[in-house]
């Protein structure tokens, strides 16, 4: 284990530079390095001031204060917290001081025995991958980004992936942050007693929830991931108080988290694939629920139009798909199944495909060892297909990419998110974790066009409206960022709204931390972000 020390900052302000008693990192302006910070992997482009590498908590503590200090000559001073840059929301993206931790704060401690990881924000989710897995364990969530994103966007943003169906999303699978506050306070966070409650703070939160939760429960929707707003209605679970719940989905507008204990789970040892061709979208939700009932380790999708981009920038893998598919479906379901022994995870992947073959589902079994690793290269390269591939002047635009529905309305949703996207003549692709009614739907729009802002938001606007319709939600792993924060209010409405401008007050009062995203942010700032380039 490792643990961090807190120290006394001496800051003084001449002729607009800081010097930082105390501070042990880095920093840089030119513009080569501000330029590559402007942009995440979102449709957005905000150039900051500054970019800081700290070495330490210690350094976050000093640059939390001295941006405090800034804002006595700056109202504009803030601080954003970046990892891999791997976000499809712009929620690393900011005008201020940027912080990228993965320079030097990236240790890593496993424990075997309690199955859990100490990690500093700064660590790559591979490398805890890979560190976890000498011991056969692994950390759930993981996004199809797990090779290039850092833990510290996941737990900022909520993410989850293939593995998170029987094991949750981020938020299910933090044990305990270590967080530096806007004031520069460092503190412990995890489940405690609601009894224990005795801070200001603690005891504003709880009657929020105990005012709140259950609208916020009910407005989130009937679904098992939810990234947007804050989770004021995680906070309480029975007896036990967990102020922790607020800050994993709040992409670092409360505050900077710089040490995460996580959870770990066994790898599973033994896998079989099935893959589905679905020719109809009118029956998925119930070829998805048969599916469940046999215990998927994992529930994928993409559809015809990725695997035609897949034909071409992946032919390889997409050959060797040929076998299994029928050319003409619409979409295409892989189905991981695992249990305790081979032959039990054999045989159930026989009794799921017998079962999905007796209702007339064009299924098969997927046995060679190359042939599965294609299938997966597919799905998890399914965003780059869509993303990097248009004519030019026209981009991918993650803007609906992460909204997530009932199981039973899956069909209903799709087929009407399918006439929204003809009727506005918008291509698309999409992918995603079918088995949670999470999806990855990736429009393309025309840059050129004067009106490609507008466009953007009339086609959010309209979706967003059929999500809160079958009660689902607007983003289940990506958080809200630049692109859904402006919309959170007319889904979740003034009230509960209010209630997330309360939570930003309590922690964050001069809205020196990440400012635009959750709270405050706007049509405007939107519209201005957005890159053109």
């Amino acid at each position: 284990m490792f643990g961090f020390l807190k120290n006394n900052f001496v800051f003084t302000h001449a002729d607009s530079k800081q010097v930082v008693s105390g501070f042990t990192g880095e920093s840089v302006t030119d513009e080569m390095s501000l330029e590559a910070y402007s942009r995440d992997a979102s449709a957005f482009r905000v150039v900051p001031k500054k970019v800081w590498y700290p070495k330490n908590t210690e350094d976050v503590v000093a640059l939390v204060v001295l941006c405090d200090k800034e804002k006595e000559h700056d109202e504009n001073a803030s601080l954003t917290v970046r990892a891999g840059g791997t976000c499809l929301s712009g929620g690393p993206l900011n005008a201020g001081w940027i912080v990228d931790m993965t320079k030097y704060m990236k240790k890593i401690h496993i424990d075997p025995i309690a199955q859990t990881a100490t990690v500093e924000m700064g660590a790559y989710f591979r490398d805890i991958e890979d560190a976890a897995l000498e011991h056969g364990l692994m950390f759930a969530p993981y996004p199809s980004s797990h090779r290039l994103c850092g833990i510290g966007g996941m737990i900022g943003n909520n993410a989850s992936g293939e593995k998170s169906l029987r094991h949750g999303a981020t938020i299910d699978n933090v044990l305990e942050l270590t967080v530096v506050l806007p004031s520069g306070e460092v503190v412990t966070m995890g489940p405690r007693s609601i009894s224990s409650v005795d801070l200001l703070r603690e005891k504003e939160v709880l009657s929020l929830f105990e005012k709140y939760g259950q609208a916020l429960q009910r407005a989130a929707g009937d679904v098992r991931k939810v990234a947007s707003g804050y989770r004021l209605d995680k906070v309480v679970s029975g007896e036990m108080f967990n102020e922790a719940a607020l800050f994993v989905g709040s992409q670092g507008t409360l505050g900077v988290v710089t040490q995460a204990v996580l959870k770990l789970v066994p790898v599973p040892q033994f896998l079989e694939l099935l893959v589905i061709s679905a020719q109809t979208l009118h029956d998925l939700g119930e070829v998805i629920e048969l599916v469940r009932a046999y215990n998927p380790e994992g529930l994928e999708t993409f559809d015809s139009n990725t695997f035609k981009k897949a034909e071409i920038y992946l032919k390889e893998h997409a050959d060797r798909m040929h076998a299994y598919i029928d050319p003409n479906a619409h979409l295409f379901i892989l189905v991981q199944l695992s249990e305790s022994t081979k032959q039990e995870t054999e045989a159930q992947a026989v009794r799921c495909h017998d079962a999905l073959r007796d209702k007339g589902y064009f299924v098969r079994h997927v046995t060679t060892e190359t042939d599965v690793a294609s299938l997966w290269q597919i799905r998890r390269n399914s965003l780059l297909l869509i993303r990097d591939h248009n004519e030019k002047g026209y981009k991918a635009v993650p803007c609906i990419e992460d909204v997530i529905v009932p199981i039973v309305s899956l069909g209903v949703f799709l087929e009407k998110l399918g006439s929204i996207l003809t009727r506005r003549k918008i291509e698309y692709g999409f992918h995603g974790h079918i088995g949670e009614g999470s999806f990855r739907i990736i429009p393309v729009f025309n840059f050129n066009s004067p009106s490609v802002a507008e466009d953007i938001i009339e086609l959010m606007r309209e979706v967003f409206v059929l999500v809160k319709e079958v009660r689902g939600n607007i983003s289940a792993d990506h958080s809200d960022g630049i692109i859904r924060t402006p919309f959170l209010e007319e889904f979740y409405g003034a009230e509960l709204c209010s209630a997330f401008k309360r939570i930003k007050d309590i922690y964050d009062p001069k809205n020196n931390m990440n400012p635009k995203k959750k709270v405050g942010g706007d049509i405007a700032f939107l519209t201005q972000s957005l890159d053109r380039e």
